[in-house]
């Protein structure tokens, strides 16, 4: 491991760190307020799915461990991407001061979290994308993750922009299933 690897990841787990203790803040919230305001579904699968992405994103950060120098650049981009999350996080559940159960809230912010989750994983798919270029993937390799990303991100667009609330609870739940299964097949 490098020591501008070690020096970023620090700033980056920090980040996203921040993230994963604002969503556990909002589960350890709703389940305070449960007697007062209904948990439901969307908004703690909305909850988790951010914790499936965040940690995936953590788990990723390491393929860079031997990254040989950080510029200001690379610094914009780890905290743009890590505060989309930051951000995101804040959105899925609703603050204690706010009334709406935790299923009206999430449905109506639920764009904006899509939004910072689509945004972060469309920019940790540039240095991928430049390496598939510059170091000639394979056609199937490229084929492959460009079809694993693709499938995420209409689930992702589906969940945002979906009428029914029972359309995004089954897309945020296959999301959630499909983040943890094609982690098992390919994070090895």
């Amino acid at each position: 491991m490098s020591e501008a690897f070690g020096f970023m990841f620090a700033f980056y787990g920090l980040l996203l760190g921040l993230a994963v203790v604002e969503v556990a803040s909002g589960f350890s919230r709703a389940y305070d307020e449960r007697q007062q305001r209904k948990i439901g579904i969307v908004a703690p699968l909305f909850g988790l799915l951010l914790l499936v992405d965040l940690i995936t994103f953590w788990m990723n950060a390491w393929a860079y461990r031997n990254m040989a120098e950080v510029n200001y650049m690379i610094a914009y981009a780890v905290a743009v991407v890590a505060l989309l999350y930051y951000f995101a996080a804040t959105q899925v559940f609703p603050k204690a001061t706010e009334k709406d159960t935790l299923d009206n809230h999430i449905m109506e912010h639920r764009r904006v979290v899509v939004f910072c989750v689509l945004t972060s994983n469309l920019m940790t798919q540039i240095p991928p994308a430049i390496s598939a270029v510059t170091t000639l993937w394979p056609l199937a390799d490229v084929a492959l993750w460009i079809t694993l990303n693709l499938i995420y991100y209409a689930l992702l667009l589906t969940a945002a922009f979906a009428k029914s609330k029972t359309v995004v609870i089954t897309v945020v739940a296959m999301a959630i299933v499909y983040v943890l299964g094609a982690t098992a097949i390919f994070a090895g």
